[in-house]
């Protein structure tokens, strides 16, 4: 029966053809569905675990407040006052936040004050015997760690059939007002025991199974293994076993598809027949084929819209007048620097959907490449072209969501329109300098072509080789401003300030070759040879030095291996090396940015959070990032003489920065007014003109030489 609708020599090949694909199929389901279930299970695990550890922070994070307090080294310290434990402690932590257990634990670890359930428990007790060995661990590790670290410490511990989680901290004061004692301190504990209301709670909150508290047992190997999560106390003792019904989306689904998967199996068999009896569904395949490929051919896989050659194409193909928008996202690559090329793929993706939805009536929308973007008209009037750009201008106005952040990116739009035949190479040469000039105007505008933006254009590119070629020679000068002693007036440090002095234009004002440095990337290389520079100049003058870090910079991932082999490099000191970083940049990422400080603290270096107050600083992150030294913005020393509400602010900032331990820099100070006042406010040291302007390296060396001469 076969052979008569089948030509033999094509029948096996069919059959092993149709035997592999749908047996791999089958084995591909079944090998995705238990993956499936595998990588769902490992996700509970993981959320799990995640779930206890943000449990046990939150405890630490509750009991930090209380143990910081000036008023608890006073009252449970210097002299032991259970009553005011219970109205200021316990009546929040122990009515209120329902916690289990609050202990205060005296010199020799023996438990002194007990607030458990609503009740007092006698003191004198080893807290051992309460909570179990896994608290005695931890207040050890609190002792060890001591009062010039962070000393508290959270985790889990059991007595008997009952599991806790807890916190400990030492006792310690939150500012130098009050002082502790000698010798060991004592220690502020918070407990909560967990049990299934805690478990019900836990995930609920964490959106996880609905989860049971078990003995310790050995791995059984079974089904289920992966649906638990063993707790361990602070010596990695197993204490305790979560689980939960682990969930099998793979078997579920696979369940559901096997019906329909054999019902597939049954159709291929008869597609496979049609497909021999007609040779017109194969060329018909293939012409799907073409199209695909084509299609592929022409469009951004990331975003789905056109590409360059699309772009090209769709110009040639205009016979009459034609109008190109070229677009570059403003601020895209410090969003891929800062957030990771996850997010900076994320922006282009949306980026792509606003300019597509505004761009409406376009013949052709497309990604050209990186975050660049264009729109083709054909034979537009001017007022639509407009009408397209201001729409996407408007379309940028509103931040992004990227990966949990909120992020503002604005665009810059080059447009050409042409009435004749031009090259199409030469219509996206025009659009791009427009494009470029808008950026140079101010980034987030549009920008029609004209012939004189040729020159302009090319004048950038020449600026920028230039200045590639003076950083090679180490042509980037540095001059130095000096920083006084507030009260004194006694020379403590220099700021290095880059300068450039261009053969033909003169100097160049900073603000423009950094900013074209870090758009060229050529900023890591200006750094370090402003950084080496400095520190060769000052290594003699025996002051602090001050350098700026663009946020650029800041960034880079091997910028502590730079800075340290710029110190190995010139011998300087990195203990009075400090670096200026501006505030918004540092809070976008805090965590990494908390790990680039610590590497640079490690090495001695000191940190300042320059032009304070211009951003969006909040004080946990200023106690968090553990800076050294605040410098006030300028804007905010310019009118304190005839504006009281400018020096209030000042004052405010001071105050605050007070509050922290964090001495302060006054800059731009230009009059004697200015500095009388800010002296006042509380400043530690003052800077600006009427100090000393920047001075090239062998002048300010003589004028710190007379200074000097004269103190003596």
């Amino acid at each position: 029966m076969l052979r008569r609708h089948f030509p033999t020599q094509y029948l096996i090949p069919i059959v092993l053809l149709l035997g592999s694909s749908f047996g791999c199929l089958t084995a591909l389901l079944f090998h995705t569905t238990i993956v499936q279930d595998r990588m769902e299970r490992h996700r509970e695990v993981e959320l799990v675990t995640n779930g206890f550890a943000a449990s046990a922070e939150m405890v630490k994070h509750d009991l930090q407040d209380y143990a910081r307090w000036d008023d608890a080294v006073r009252h449970l310290v210097h002299r032991f006052d259970p009553a005011w434990a219970d109205g200021n402690i316990s009546a929040y932590l122990g009515v209120v936040q329902a916690y289990s257990h609050v202990l205060v634990l005296d010199e020799h670890g023996r438990a002194i004050y007990d607030f458990s359930g609503g009740r007092h428990r006698p003191a004198g007790f080893d807290p051992a015997a309460l909570l179990g060995p896994g608290l005695a661990a931890g207040a050890a590790r609190v002792r060890r760690i001591g009062p010039a670290g962070n000393p508290v410490v959270n985790g889990f511990t059991r007595m008997g059939d009952r599991l806790y989680v807890f916190s400990a901290a030492a006792i310690m004061p939150l500012t130098d007002k009050v002082t502790l004692p000698p010798g060991p301190v004592r220690l502020l504990v918070l407990a909560d025991r967990i049990d299934q209301p805690y478990l019900d709670a836990l995930a609920a909150r964490n959106h996880s199974p609905r989860l049971s508290l078990h003995e310790i047992a050995p791995d059984d190997g079974g089904p289920d293994e992966a649906a638990r999560m063993r707790l361990h106390d602070a010596a990695g003792t197993p204490i305790g076993t979560i689980r939960w019904q682990a969930t099998t989306p793979g078997s579920e689904l696979r369940r559901q598809m096997l019906p329909g998967f054999a019902l597939v199996v049954l159709i291929a068999l008869a597609a496979a027949a049609l497909i021999l009896r007609r040779a017109r569904t194969g060329m018909e395949s293939l012409r799907g084929s073409k199209a695909r490929a084509l299609h592929q051919a022409l469009h951004d896989p990331l975003t789905g819209l056109g590409n360059r050659r699309a772009v090209m194409e769709r110009l040639d193909a205009c016979e009459t007048a034609v109008a190109l928008l070229y677009m570059d996202l403003d601020g895209f690559k410090e969003t891929n620097d800062v957030y990771g090329h996850a997010a900076g793929d994320a922006l282009l993706m949306e980026a792509a959907r606003r300019i597509a939805a505004a761009a409406g009536e376009a013949d052709l929308v497309a990604r050209s490449g990186g975050d660049e973007f264009a729109i083709v008209l054909c034979a537009p009037g001017p007022a639509v072209v407009e009408r397209i750009a201001d729409a996407i201008l408007a379309a940028f106005h509103a931040p992004f969501a990227v990966g949990g952040y909120s992020v503002s990116a604005g665009i810059s739009i080059g447009i050409v329109m042409s009435s004749g035949r031009i090259v199409t190479d030469e219509l996206i040469r025009r659009a791009d300098v427009a494009m470029y000039a808008a950026k140079a105007n101010g980034k987030d505008c549009r920008l029609a072509y004209h012939p004189a933006l040729d020159e302009e254009y090319d004048e950038r590119r020449r600026l920028e080789n230039d200045l590639r070629a003076t950083i090679a020679a180490g042509g980037i000068a540095v001059v130095f401003q000096p920083i006084v002693e507030a009260r004194a007036g006694r020379v403590v440090g220099v700021e290095a300030l880059a300068r450039w002095n261009h053969p033909r234009h003169g100097p160049v004002s900073p603000e423009l070759f950094v900013r074209v440095a870090e758009r060229s990337g050529l900023i890591n290389d200006l750094g370090r040879s402003v950084l080496v520079t400095a520190c060769r100049e000052a290594i003699g003058w025996n002051v602090d030095l001050a350098v700026n870090l663009s946020p650029a910079q800041f960034w880079d991932r091997m910028l502590v291996e730079r800075i340290e082999a710029a110190l190995a490099e010139t011998g300087f000191p990195a203990d009075r090396l400090e670096l200026e970083i501006t505030e918004s940049y540092l809070l976008r990422r805090p965590d990494a940015a908390e790990e680039i400080l610590v590497r640079l603290r490690a090495l001695g270096i000191r940190i300042a959070l320059d032009d304070f107050g211009t951003g969006f600083a909040s004080i946990g992150y200023l106690q968090r990032l553990s800076f050294d030294r605040i410098k006030i913005d300028r804007s905010f020393v310019t009118h304190v003489v005839e504006q009281a509400r400018a020096a209030d602010m000042a004052r405010a900032i001071v105050v605050l920065a007070e509050a922290l331990d964090l001495p302060v820099t006054a800059e731009g100070i230009e009059t004697e007014g200015q500095a009388a006042i800010m002296r006042l406010t509380g400043c530690s040291r003052l800077q600006g003109w009427l100090f000393g302007r920047p001075m090239p390296p062998a002048e300010m060396g003589r004028w710190l030489a007379q200074r000097s001469l004269a103190l003596t």
